[in-house]
């Protein structure tokens, strides 16, 4: 299938460089001529060499697949390419090269907050000096200095540190350690860690590294404008001064710097440290006129061409209080569904074609309501949470039980699983609950039946017999629907339809003979086994919705201290931080964006609150928008 491509879009495949710096503005076809250049680039390769392909997330990796995939085909892809997220990359690393720096065989991803809030707990107690320095009587307060200090460590391991770099304070640096080593303990690391131990491999063991060079010999990055220090280090790690690099992004789109990233990697680091040639993309394709003039509003240097050929709509709209402005987006979505519009391809407007997009999710609580009310289908996106996230206590028991199968030192699970089975025991290994017959109510039965599923699971170390797992979950449901709630038995119903949806997609992302149970798991903990398809209206925070794009799109809750966030004003206020009210900016910017053709900002005059009705104050991006307004 012949791809057109504009001119600079051509450069941009063609270029024989070795290092490209590519700004891709919003609408500017970016996928598709980071498509493009991945398939020109496979075509310089010999046998047995690769493209690496980076991607922000892990529907950016499922998108770009899809589209190399109907070039390529997926045999040629496989062979040609590795197409993935940072971590996901980092992960295969580290669990294949991790003994070199002597962890253990077979880590497994510890991905829930709590969980390493958990052990991070138990890692102060080793550290008695710890709580006499920072601790007080008062055990909420205690509760936030603990959490806040977690925080500063992930942040710190985000920017590469080791417990070493903390050698003047050797209460921290004794902290850090017993933290590192309890995960380690039980099997584990953190998300962190993932990319902290690659980067080690990479930088402490150099023939790793010349064998990842002999093998990629082009890297490409999506979404450049969000790597932090870990990522953007990894990257030059495996380069080398070997690899070209293409980095693409979009300096005003950068909305994660409170994950650490920064668009200074894409903008200036990159091209200091690669000496990289810079090409910039700004024509856009993808949204209407009036969308591309709100969003110069708002970045005055978003400067395009505009290629599309429809105006479409850009409106602002001002309501007395929440409930009505919910009610306006609700029945302005009715009326388009109904009658279509000119400026949308074939003059039809669905569902699934309209998206609403807040600063965060608490703004969309009269909205909710107000869609079920109408019968409305709806997606909620509020944040990247992974799919071990059973909410029946059957599916859970089978869940926390699976991971004990495949990582026998994991404590937390194992306290987890014991306390749901049994309040007042605890049980010193998973094979000990398994052969517990007095547990609590139903249990014992339940976990004998639990036993058989799980055997299913070891039977066959080549095989694993996943479906048939389920079959046997289900089975139990239907023997106990006498005696089960009615409520358990539909959240288990739903429970083990997302199993098999999951197992279903890691069986398409992977090949035959290298499917274990410990690798599935670890694909589920980085969220990347099963990625749901959206139902209905798209109801998104503005950091889930990135890479995304809609014909319609309303922007609600626009009022200042919400969009922009609170904490952003008040930086700039008493603190003279910009930074964050940039963000907030780009934030707003990504958010105008996401729209083709039809965009609607709403906002409130008052909201209802514990403390009485409270007045709201327009965004100061309303006043923005509003200044020579847009009709």
């Amino acid at each position: 299938m012949s791809i057109t491509l504009s001119d600079k879009q051509r450069q941009i495949v063609e270029f024989s460089g070795k290092n490209l710096l590519v700004i891709a503005g919003a609408g500017s076809g970016k996928t598709r001529v980071l498509t493009e250049r991945i398939i020109k680039l496979i075509s310089t390769l010999k046998r047995g060499e690769k493209v690496l392909a980076i991607t922000f997330s892990n529907k950016a990796t499922d998108e770009l697949r899809e589209r190399l995939i109907a070039s390529l085909g997926e045999d040629k892809l496989n062979e040609s390419a590795y197409i993935g997220t940072t971590h996901k990359f980092c992960l295969d690393l580290v669990t294949s090269r991790g003994s070199s720096l002597g962890l253990p065989d077979d880590l497994h991803i510890c991905e829930s907050y709590n969980d390493r809030l958990q052990i991070f707990k138990e890692a102060l107690e080793i550290v008695p000096q710890f709580k006499a320095r920072y601790l007080v009587e008062d055990a909420k307060e205690n509760q936030r200095i603990i959490r806040e200090l977690l925080d500063e460590l992930s942040s710190a391991k985000r920017n590469l540190k080791f417990a070493d770099d903390y050698s003047e304070d050797p209460i921290v640096q004794q902290l850090f350690e017993e933290y590192d080593n309890m995960l380690l303990m039980q099997g584990v690391i953190d998300f962190d860690d993932i990319l902290r131990y690659a980067y080690r491999i990479l930088t402490e063991r150099e023939s790793i590294a010349r064998v990842y060079r002999k093998i990629y010999k082009h890297i490409c990055v999506d979404e450049a404008q969000d790597l932090n220090k870990a990522q953007y280090e990894i990257i030059r790690a495996i380069a080398g001064d070997e690899i070209g690099v293409t980095m693409v992004g979009d300096p005003k789109q950068s909305i994660y710097g409170f994950n650490g990233s920064t668009s200074d990697y894409l903008e200036n680091i990159f091209v200091k440290d690669f000496s990289a040639e810079s090409i910039e993309l700004n024509e856009n394709f993808r949204s209407s006129k009036l969308v591309i003039e709100a969003a110069n509003k708002i970045e005055k240097s978003f400067m395009t061409y505009g290629i599309c050929k429809y105006d479409g709509e850009f409106n602002v709209f001002e309501f007395s209080n929440e409930d009505d402005e919910a009610q306006f987006i609700v029945d302005k979505i009715k009326y388009l569904v109904k009658n279509g519009h000119q400026d949308v391809e074939n003059n039809k407007i669905e569902l699934k074609q309209c998206a609403v997009i807040a600063r965060n999710r608490y703004v969309f609580k009269f909205l909710e309501e107000k869609l079920k009310e109408n019968n409305l289908e709806y997606t909620l996106k509020v944040s990247a949470k992974g799919s071990f996230s059973s909410e029946s206590d059957l599916i859970k028991a089978f869940e926390l039980g699976m991971r004990l199968l495949v990582n026998v030192k994991d404590q937390i699970h194992l306290k987890e699983l014991s306390k749901l089975v049994s309040k007042n025991k605890s049980h010193s290994s998973f094979d000990v609950l398994r052969s517990d017959m007095n547990l609590d109510g139903t249990w014992s039965t339940l976990i004998g039946k639990l036993n058989e599923v799980w055997d299913i699971l070891l039977k066959s170390e080549s095989e694993i017999k996943f479906h048939q797992a389920l079959k046997s979950l289900q089975l139990i449901l239907d023997e106990n629907q006498n005696t089960m709630d009615e409520n358990e038995k539909l959240l288990a119903q739903e429970d083990i339809k997302l199993w098999k949806e999951n197992w279903n997609s890691y069986i398409k992302k992977s090949k035959a003979g290298e499917r274990t149970l410990s690798n599935f798991i670890r694909t589920v903990s980085l969220g990347s086994a099963y990625t749901p398809e959206d139902r209905g209206i798209v109801l998104t925070t503005v950091h889930m919705s990135k890479g995304l794009e809609y014909d319609v799109v309303f922007i609600m809750g626009l009022n200042e201290g919400v969009f922009p966030d609170y904490r952003a004003v008040n930086s700039q206020k008493y603190e003279s931080d910009e930074k964050p009210l940039i963000e907030e900016r780009h934030n707003m910017f990504v958010s105008i964006t996401r729209s083709r053709r039809l965009c609607y900002v709403t906002y409130p005059l008052s909201k209802d609150t514990p403390w009485g009705t409270k007045y709201q104050k327009p965004s100061r991006f309303v006043h923005e928008l509003n200044s020579n307004k847009i009709d």
